[in-house]
C-alpha cells in the first residue's frame, strides 16, 4: 500500500484529504506543523508528501528544502491559499513536483498523487519504447511519437530540425531555456529518435541533489562504503548504460562534484563510493540549464573545462511569451491530454479564453500552460472551456507598465497589495459580486477572499 503524508495546520483539510486518499487505497498520515512533518518523512518511507505552504512554524520553502535534502527522490506537492505564479516557479525549480492553489479539489489531488507516483516509478526503471519494424529514422520516430508537443512556427520547426540532426549522433547536447520551456521533453525527443532509443533514459535533477549525496546518486556505492550502505548500489551513470543520461540544471552541481563529473566525461569511467576499481560506462550525455554557463564560469561557479567538454551542440528553447504563434497548437494538445487523463470530453476552448491566453505573459511557460489546461478541463462542466473558469491573473493580467501612473511607490509590499486589490475588484465585477464565484475566479477560498477584502477595505 502506497503511503502519503499530509502536512497542514488546517484540521479540516487534513481530514478531507486523509478520508479521500484512504478511500482510494492509500495509507495516510497527517502532521500539523512543518518540523513534525519533516521528522515523520525522515523516519518513514512515504511515497508522496502533500504540504501546505504556510505552516505555524515553517514556510513551504523551508519544508521543501529539508525534505529534498534528506530524501531527494521523494515527490512533494505544495498546497497554498495564494495564487502566485512566481512563487510556483520558484518551488518547481527547487524540486517540488507540483504547486496547487486552494480551494482543493480532491479529484485534482488524487490525479497529482498518482502522476507523481507514476513518474517516480518511471524514472526508476528502464524505459521500453514501442517496438517498430526495423530501425526508425529520427524523422519517423518524431512523427510517430504522440507524447510530445510540436509547434508549427518557423522557430518550432527549426528546433525540430536541430533535434533530427543531432539525435543520430553521440554528441553531447546542451539544452538552454527558462524553467518550464520543456527541456526534459526535448531531451527525451533526442533520446527516442536516436540509436539508443531502446536503452534507458535517466533524468537527474542536479538542483535537487544535495552536495553530499550527489556523488552517491550519480556514481553509486559499494557495500560498507558508509554507515547504512548495506548493499551495492548502482548510480545514475550505470543505470543509463547504453542509453542517455539527462543532467537537468547542471549549473547547480557543487564544484567538487563537477570535478568528479569531468573525469567521467573525459574517460567514460566511474568509480563507486568505497570502490577500488573503475567501471566503464557507455552513456550519451544531454544537459540542460536555465542560466548562462559563461556567466557562471566568470563567477567561478562552473568549471571552464566542463563547459567546453559538454558544449558540442546547443539547442535553445524559447519562452512561451516569445512563441505565441504556437499557443493554440499547445492549447489543443493539452486539451486532448487532459480529456484523456480526466476522462472528460471537452470539445473546444472559447475564443475569449484564447484571447486571454494570448494577452498573458506565461512566466511558467509550457509547464504552466499544461497545468492551467488540466485545471480548466477539470472545472468545466459543459463542452466548451469558457472565461468563467479562468484564473484571475490570466483573465485580467495586471500590467505594471500600464499602471505606472496609478502608483508611484517602489515598495514591493505596496505594489503587490495594489495589484491584489485591483484583481479582486475586477473579479468582483466579472462575477456580478457573487463572492463564491469571485473566489473561484481568483483561485482562492471564500475565507481568503473575505480576509483580503477586509484588509483592502473592499466591503
Amino acid at each position: 500500500m502506497k503511503k502519503v503524508l499530509v502536512i497542514d495546520d488546517d484540521v479540516d483539510i487534513c481530514t478531507l484529504l486523509k478520508r479521500f486518499l484512504e478511500r482510494k487505497g492509500f495509507s495516510v498520515d497527517t502532521a500539523f506543523k512543518g518540523k513534525e512533518g519533516i521528522e515523520m518523512a525522515i523516519e518513514n518511507d512515504y511515497n508522496v508528501v502533500l504540504t501546505d505552504f504556510r505552516l505555524p512554524d515553517l514556510d513551504g520553502v523551508k519544508v521543501l528544502q529539508s525534505l529534498k535534502s534528506e530524501k531527494p527522490g521523494l515527490p512533494v506537492i505544495v498546497i497554498t491559499g495564494y495564487s502566485d505564479v512566481n512563487q510556483a516557479v520558484k518551488l518547481i525549480r527547487m524540486g517540488a513536483y507540483e504547486y496547487v492553489t486552494k480551494p482543493i479539489f480532491p479529484e485534482e489531488i488524487i490525479l497529482l498523487v498518482e502522476e507523481a507516483l507514476n513518474k517516480k516509478n518511471h524514472s526508476e526503471k528502464v524505459e521500453k519504447p514501442e517496438e517498430e519494424a526495423g530501425t526508425p529514422t529520427s524523422r519517423t520516430a518524431l512523427k510517430k511519437n504522440d507524447s510530445f508537443i510540436y509547434g508549427k512556427s518557423p522557430g518550432a520547426r527549426n528546433i525540430r530540425k536541430l533535434i533530427e540532426l543531432v539525435a543520430p549522433t553521440d554528441m553531447t547536447v546542451v539544452i538552454l531555456g527558462e524553467s518550464g520551456t520543456g527541456k526534459e521533453v526535448a531531451a527525451r525527443m533526442i533520446h527516442e529518435s536516436s540509436k539508443r532509443a531502446k536503452k534507458p533514459f535517466i533524468a537527474v535533477d542536479c538542483g535537487a541533489l544535495p552536495k553530499e549525496l550527489a556523488a552517491n546518486e550519480l556514481f553509486g556505492h559499494e557495500k560498507g562504503a558508509y554507515t547504512g550502505a548495506i548493499s551495492n548500489k548502482k548510480g545514475h551513470f550505470e543505470m543509463a548504460e547504453g542509453g542517455t543520461l539527462f543532467l537537468d540544471e547542471i549549473g547547480n552541481l557543487s564544484y567538487e562534484n563537477q570535478v568528479k563529473l569531468l573525469r567521467v566525461l573525459q574517460e567514460r569511467k566511474i568509480r563507486r563510493m568505497g570502490g577500488e576499481k573503475d567501471i566503464s560506462v557507455d552513456v550519451r550525455i544531454i544537459v540542460a540549464t536555465n542560466e548562462d554557463l559563461k556567466n557562471a564560469m566568470d563567477r567561478g561557479d562552473f568549471r571552464e573545462d566542463i563547459y567546453y567538454r559538454i558544449n558540442e551542440f546547443n539547442i535553445e528553447l524559447p519562452a512561451l511569451k516569445d512563441s505565441k504563434e504556437d499557443l493554440e497548437e499547445y492549447v489543443n494538445f493539452f486539451l486532448n491530454k487532459s480529456n484523456i487523463e480526466l476522462n472528460k470530453q471537452i470539445q473546444k476552448v472559447d475564443k475569449t479564453v484564447l484571447e486571454a491566453f494570448d494577452r498573458y505573459s506565461w512566466p511558467g511557460n509550457i509547464r504552466e500552460l499544461k497545468n492551467v489546461m488540466k485545471r480548466l478541463v477539470l472545472l468545466t462542466t459543459g463542452e466548451t472551456i469558457g472565461p468563467e473558469v479562468l484564473p484571475a491573473e490570466i483573465l485580467h493580467p495586471v500590467s505594471f507598465a500600464d499602471n505606472e501612473e496609478e502608483t508611484s511607490s517602489f515598495d514591493l509590499k505596496t505594489v503587490v497589495e495594489n495589484a491584489e486589490s485591483r484583481a479582486i475588484k475586477r473579479a468582483l465585477k466579472a462575477s456580478n459580486y457573487n463572492k463564491s464565484k469571485c473566489a473561484q475566479l481568483l483561485g482562492v477560498d471564500r475565507k481568503t477572499l473575505y480576509n483580503k477584502m477586509n484588509a483592502y477595505g473592499l466591503n
